[in-house]
C-alpha cells in the first residue's frame, strides 16, 4: 500500500470518527450529560482538524506519486486510458 493509499484510508476512518463523535455529542447534550457532551464535542473538533490535515496530505501524496493524473495547475484530470489500477 502506498503512502497516498494509507493516508486516504486514515482520512476515511477519521471521517467516520468525526461523524460518530458529532452524534455522540448531540445525544449526550440532549440527555443532559453536559460534561461528557463538551468532551465529545472537543474530541469531534480535534478529529475534524486532523481529518482535514490527513486529507490534504493524502491529496499531496497522490499528486506526488501519480503526477500524470493531474494537469499543470494541480487539478485532477483522471486516468483517461492510462494504466489500470495496480
Amino acid at each position: 500500500m502506498s503512502r497516498a493509499e494509507s493516508l486516504a484510508n486514515a482520512a476515511t476512518y477519521l471521517s467516520e470518527a468525526v461523524t460518530a463523535l458529532n452524534g455522540a455529542s448531540r445525544t449526550l447534550d440532549r440527555a443532559g450529560v453536559l460534561g461528557a457532551a463538551d468532551q465529545a464535542q472537543g474530541l469531534h473538533d480535534r478529529a475534524s482538524s486532523l481529518h482535514t490535515e490527513i486529507s490534504l496530505a493524502a491529496t499531496n501524496a497522490h499528486r506526488a506519486e501519480r503526477p500524470e493524473f493531474y494537469d499543470e495547475s494541480g487539478r485532477w484530470v483522471g486516468r483517461f486510458g492510462m494504466e489500470k489500477d495496480r
